[in-house]
């Protein structure tokens, strides 16, 4: 399987939207001077993409654990070389969650369909429950996934995905809280 890789220069796009993530999160979360490092480090990664020629545009998928914390059913569609933009929907009773997200895919090794990953995306909760605390939470993606391609239409990925909620009634200061995670996904590419 020959994969022309097309080297694009869109690094200003994925830094700019590091940037954003990283001045909300600031503005909403309390950091320590190790997680701050950890961000700037992230935002200054280089970024080359690449053209994925050989892979399925769109996959739906489960996922467990991950960005909605239990469960979750979503698309996701590669919009760019190495750009992936996900939408997500879960629900327990009382309680709906809607789970938008974008992603920088990196090709790793000698087979082409495996890639490194990083994203992030908000968790939106909407809720019947007037006492409900959080109303919405941050999450980023870090991982390892396969793509499908023309000859193997599965996907699935393994993520770390550390969870940021927001306080809306925050004391002394403090504004949210970061639950160290992990999500698991399995699905079909088309």
């Amino acid at each position: 399987m020959t994969h022309a890789v097309n080297r694009l220069n869109l690094s200003s796009i994925i830094v700019g939207f590091l940037l954003a993530v990283t001045l909300f999160l600031q503005n909403t979360f309390t950091f320590t001077p190790l997680m701050r490092q950890l961000l700037l480090i992230l935002v200054c990664l280089p970024f080359t993409l690449y053209a994925q020629a050989d892979f399925k545009k769109n996959v739906v998928y489960g996922e467990l654990a991950g960005a909605a914390n239990f469960y979750s059913i979503n698309i996701e569609r590669s919009v760019a070389a190495g750009i992936n933009v996900r939408f997500g929907i879960a629900a327990k009773p009382g309680e709906l969650f809607l789970i938008p997200g974008l992603a920088y895919l990196k090709p790793i090794g000698d087979n082409e369909d495996r890639f490194i990953e990083i994203g992030a995306g908000l968790t939106n909760t909407i809720a019947r429950k007037a006492a409900f605390k959080y109303d919405f939470s941050g999450y980023m993606n870090f991982g390892y996934r396969k793509e499908a391609t023309e000859y193997n239409p599965i996907f699935w990925r393994v993520t770390f995905t550390p969870l940021l909620f927001r306080d809306p009634y925050p004391a002394a200061g403090f504004m949210g809280y970061l639950l160290p995670w992990f999500g698991v996904a399995l699905g079909y590419g088309f």
